[in-house]
């Protein structure tokens, strides 16, 4: 733990580093219960995610608390510090497994926050290069994100979602079309809807999920997380401490698509679905269907809003109402930092460029198709 700086005056916080979560836990749970934020800021799904992640990718904890004269926490920032490149990079943690990236704040706290995020740095207990603090929302529960600075530019791809309460109409051609599928679908067997499954059964789910994401990422060539133990590891991790709810679709028992999703204040946010590629079931879009019926279930519940985490895909603009855009926030830190922080810049831009171009986008996807084993990284 690395204090930085004490209050002076009652206008004047307090910043406190710390290396490891358990310090910080009271502030941060003071904190999210106070604080717009999203499931992926909750203390125990950061915990868990460093359990099973840090030693695989050598990541370690950098919080730093910002606190009144009385010692009320102000803002917490939760961050990760990890090698890229040589260089030391602090990072929000949870990586791919948080489509919203946020700051915990108290609500009507006046904060610096760049400087905060410079003083942070300047006394970590092992130095670090710059911050590159990605998938950020500008807003989030009708709040301005103070970690979105002036020089913030848009991350590769938006988030989608929506409201659980605005009314969605199919065309007469796409609910001919899926009149279609359904019936072919049930043609192969009793068909079921499986939500917020608990006990021995959510874990069932979640390993079955992790076993048909891994094979149709391996099949498309592309960066496959779920061949990762830690991947494995987070997700048995959440589904045993009851912090993630399962749903699935089955035919005569077998699991051909599943949704896992975590949830906060009446939002429901999916941080992963799969389906089953070699079952006769997958030309029919198991998914979609699993989907409409986990939309009416989470309705049905009274939650409110929904996402479908980040990138852009067919059947999320068939439910979505909503893009949310996002931002990354690259500042240096160190001589190093200064250096990198250009070219880490140019490079989003270019990504993002390659995202937002439908024709680039379909080429860059032929050619991992076409190369699988030297899957091509956008």
């Amino acid at each position: 733990m690395i204090t930085q700086r004490r209050a002076h005056e009652a206008k004047s916080p307090s910043l406190t580093v710390y290396s490891g979560l358990e310090e910080a836990r009271a502030a941060w749970r003071q904190l999210y219960d106070a604080s717009p934020v999203s499931p992926y800021q909750n203390y125990d799904y950061v915990r868990l995610w460093f359990d099973a992640f840090a030693r695989e990718l050598g990541v370690e904890p950098h919080i730093a608390v910002a606190t009144d004269c009385d010692e009320t926490p102000l803002a917490l920032l939760p961050l990760a510090i990890r090698p890229i490149l040589g260089l030391r990079v602090a990072e929000f943690p949870c990586g791919r497994e948080s489509n919203f990236n946020l700051a915990l704040v108290r609500p009507g706290a006046t904060l610096d926050f760049r400087s905060l995020l410079l003083e942070a740095a300047r006394g970590a207990p092992k130095a670090f290069d710059l911050y590159f603090l990605r998938n950020q929302p500008r807003r989030f529960g009708g709040r301005e994100n103070p970690l979105v600075f002036s020089d913030a530019g848009r991350s590769p791809s938006a988030a989608y979602g929506g409201a659980l309460l605005s009314e969605r109409r199919r065309s007469n051609r796409a609910g001919k079309k899926a009149a279609y599928r359904l019936r072919r679908l049930t043609a192969q067997g009793a068909l079921a809807f499986e939500h917020a499954a608990t006990g021995a059964r959510r874990k069932e789910i979640v390993a079955t999920l992790c076993a048909q994401k891994a094979a149709r990422l391996a099949h498309l060539g592309r960066s496959n997380p779920y061949s990762m133990e830690a991947m494995r590891c987070f997700l048995a991790a959440l589904a045993e401490e009851s912090r993630l709810e399962a749903h699935a679709m089955t035919i005569s028992g077998q699991i051909v698509a599943t949704y896992v999703g975590v949830v906060n204040r009446g939002r429901f946010s999916v941080l992963a679905n799969s389906f089953d590629a070699e079952s006769p079931a997958a030309r029919f879009t198991p998914g979609e269907f699993l989907l409409n019926a986990l939309l009416e279930n989470l309705a049905s519940r009274g939650f409110a809003n929904f996402d479908l985490g980040i990138g852009e895909a067919q059947y999320k603009e068939a439910v979505c109402d909503e893009a949310i855009e996002l931002y990354d926030t690259v500042l240096a830190v160190s001589p190093a930092g200064a250096l990198v922080a250009p070219f880490l810049r140019a490079s989003l831009a270019c990504k993002r460029s390659i995202k937002r171009t439908p024709w680039l986008s379909q080429w860059i996807e032929r050619l991992r198709r076409a190369r699988p084993l030297q899957a091509v990284t956008v």
